[in-house]
């Protein structure tokens, strides 16, 4: 069942501009940031104004950062640790187990520390204590004499352990970027850019993010350096890993995290991972899909504190042995998942799961730590919502992943009496419930969907920025659109589609052939990954030449023993509907058959653009010399003769020649057995019923 697709061009940010206002723009950027023609619309497209603007956009840099006084809490939380360093008091940040958390505590213990702070740091074991702030290590801490609390990446929704910690006199004060849903803790101070109100101007900062700007503030008040570049490492490498947004501040922490690692790093701790990664020059993905992966590892099997080990020691030897661990790490880890994948996708099959809107697979014992990437691998598999569940001990685990537009955390809102506990945000989260509730946790969430129209949010829109052609493929153009790096959530990479590429040759490629690899003339190739199943289930694209194939693809480089080609990453493909013979046949009954084909005909079923259905005089007539020729003897759909038609266009003229009173045909097994009808009489083609019923149906 391969996923359904909808390609969509990017919205014109600029649409307002007048077309003179919009060349005039164009033209300022090609000549004095020496741009092309093609990127700089595209960027004017994606929102610039000015050249000031997209030079700032090109080239981000540490002058591009906010004020971190612009929070609203942030004078005085400054003051507040400014106390207990005067005062030698006891601090303790409390972080979170993934990767964004562990390199958020590392970013403001290294500075603590560094700056003589008497300071500890405790990340919970999320296989034994679980996310956020609890009450047993609370206790711990307090009775160890801890004066101030500092958590970083949790907090915001802890109500009921901040009003403990109030209680036994331990100042807590909030760093996150999660949601604030209800009334916020009363914890001493909260630096959260989305706190109600917040005055700060950028809502879309990770927790390492967040505790960074508090470093930064820190440093303001106390008068100290502090190592930026190195801070600024960690918090590109967690940003990209947190899925947060690469727009505004977010980008240009990950622009400059990425020129510093990539020139001369200051963390060793990263070095050593990159190293260990076999890594040269990193992107962006880098973070979210080889760096990050690891350090998430030691988090899902609890052994989070490795993490701030690497990302703040100094001793290379160490360290790297540190990297190599975590690693292995990630090896158990993707083995675990490999094994509850195949678990879970057997359930989804065999129980037919895939057929219903939400996918939920329950199983025994599944380690909770890798529940989440499973659902995440399923989710890309089928593009539904889905929920995994553990079940331990009579109580369920589980993690959310869903699809845009289909807010799974109200979902979970909307049931939430049947949860013993529950969390999250749209697009991921999780809960925990009795065994006994599962069933009724089921019903009434899929209930949900049903009343919230899901169905139309079980198609992957991709987006493109523009159409080209296959002689635009060139170094000038992937060179323009490196401009566009750092890419990632909120900010992609640019894409294009191809509606004509010319293919040559089409294979498979992979143990499981799995993948695509296709040759275009001018010795373009490319490669769509986990799209091999186009391939295997398209045998029509042989017979016809592969006609009324598009690409949606990304320019790459694909670099072997030195030497260094363009390819095309193809993120989807398709066949224009129009030349699938069973669609075609199907559209020209409905339209055949229909007094109003506009109104009764749903082309969106099979993303059919009206425009490609047009029929002009010329094809009909090429078709009938086509028939002609043949003299009775059947004509294939498919015929090599007529590559540049489609199974729509050619049965479309039989049928039209047919009412003209030209021809008589017939259809048997994909053959066009026709006789031609001799007559004196001038048939006018344009003003038969259906000529004109299509036409009507194309321009209404």
């Amino acid at each position: 069942m391969s996923v359904k697709t909808k390609w969509i061009l990017r919205k014109n940010k600029n649409s307002h501009l007048s077309t003179s206002e919009y060349e005039c723009l164009k033209n300022e950027m090609i000549q004095d940031l020496k741009l092309g023609n093609r990127t700089a619309e595209i960027l004017i497209n994606r929102g610039m104004t000015s050249v000031a603007e997209t030079q700032r956009y090109l080239n981000p840099a540490l002058d591009d950062l906010h004020d971190p006084f612009l929070f609203d809490d942030m004078e005085k939380v400054v003051d507040r640790i400014a106390k207990a360093k005067a005062a030698n008091e006891k601090i303790c940040i409390y972080g979170d187990y993934d990767a964004d958390g562990t390199t958020g505590v590392s970013i403001l213990f290294s500075f603590l520390k560094s700056n003589g702070f008497n300071v500890s740091y405790f990340i919970p074991n999320r296989l034994i204590t679980g996310y956020g702030l609890h009450i047993d290590p609370l206790q711990e801490l307090i009775d160890a004499g801890v004066g101030l609390l500092i958590t970083v990446d949790n907090g915001i929704s802890a109500n009921d352990q901040i009003a403990f910690c109030n209680l036994h006199n331990l100042n807590v004060i909030v760093t996150d970027h999660h949601e604030c849903y209800g009334t916020l803790p009363a914890a001493f101070g909260i630096i959260n850019p989305k706190v109600p109100g917040s005055s700060y101007p950028f809502k879309e900062l990770c927790g390492a993010g967040v505790a960074f700007k508090l470093v930064q503030a820190l440093s303001i008040r106390l008068m100290v350096s502090f190592d930026i570049q190195n801070a600024v490492e960690c918090v590109a490498l967690a940003t990209v890993a947190d899925l947060v947004p690469l727009q505004n501040e977010n980008r240009s922490l990950v622009a400059m995290g990425l020129d510093y690692l990539n020139s001369k790093s200051r963390n060793p701790g990263i070095q050593a991972l990159i190293e260990v990664s076999e890594l040269t020059q990193l992107k962006a993905w880098h973070f979210g899909f080889v760096l990050g992966p690891k350090i998430n590892a030691a988090g899902r099997l609890g052994e989070a504190n490795h993490i701030v080990d690497l990302l703040t020691g100094t001793d290379p030897v160490k360290l790297l042995e540190l990297a190599q661990f975590l690693s292995e790490e990630n090896r158990k880890r993707q083995d675990l998942e490999a094994t509850i994948l195949e678990d879970a996708l057997a359930q989804v099959e065999s129980q037919e799961l895939n057929k219903d809107d939400i996918i939920i697979a329950v199983g025994e014992n599944w380690h909770a730590g890798v529940i989440g990437i499973v659902a995440s691998r399923i989710q890309e598999k089928y593009y539904n919502p889905v929920i995994v569940i553990s079940v331990d001990d009579g109580i369920g685990k589980a993690s959310c992943r869903s699809v845009e537009g289909f807010n799974i955390f109200a979902a979970l809102q909307s049931c939430g009496e049947v949860f013993t506990s529950y969390g999250g945000h749209d697009l991921a989260a999780g809960f925990s419930i009795k065994a006994e509730n599962i069933s009724s946790m089921i019903e009434k969430i899929k209930n949900y969907g049903e009343s919230v129209g899901i169905k139309k949010h079980l198609i992957k829109r991709i987006p493109y920025d523009a159409i080209i052609e296959v002689e635009e493929i060139t170094w000038e153009l992937f060179n323009d659109c490196s401009h566009f790096e750092p890419c990632g959530l909120g900010d992609p990479g640019v894409q294009f589609v191809i509606s004509k590429p010319e293919i040559i040759s089409m294979g498979t490629m992979g143990k499981e052939s799995n993948h695509l690899r296709l040759g275009l003339r001018n010795e373009i190739r490319g490669v769509g990954f986990g799209l091999g199943d186009f391939y295997n289930v398209t045998p029509e694209l042989v017979a016809n030449g592969y006609q009324g194939v598009a690409l949606l693809c990304r320019l790459d480089v694909n670099e072997y023993r030195g030497n260094k080609t363009l390819q095309l990453l193809i993120k989807d493909i398709r066949q224009n509907p129009i030349w699938n013979s069973e669609i075609a046949m199907f559209l020209i009954r409905s339209i055949v058959q229909s007094e109003n084909p506009k109104a009764e005909v749903d082309l969106t079923i099979e993303d059919i653009n009206p425009n490609d259905l047009r029929l002009l005089r010329e094809t009909v007539k090429r078709v009938y010399l086509l028939l002609k020729n043949a003299d009775g003897s059947g004509v294939s759909i498919q015929s090599e003769k007529n590559h540049e038609l489609s199974p729509f266009h050619v049965l479309m003229s039989c049928e039209i020649l047919r009412e003209a009173g030209l021809i008589a045909y017939g259809l048997k097994d994909g053959l066009i057995f026709s006789k031609i009808i001799e007559t004196r009489e001038k048939k006018d083609i344009q003003n038969t019923k259906l000529m004109i019923k299509l036409e009507k149906m194309i321009s209404d």
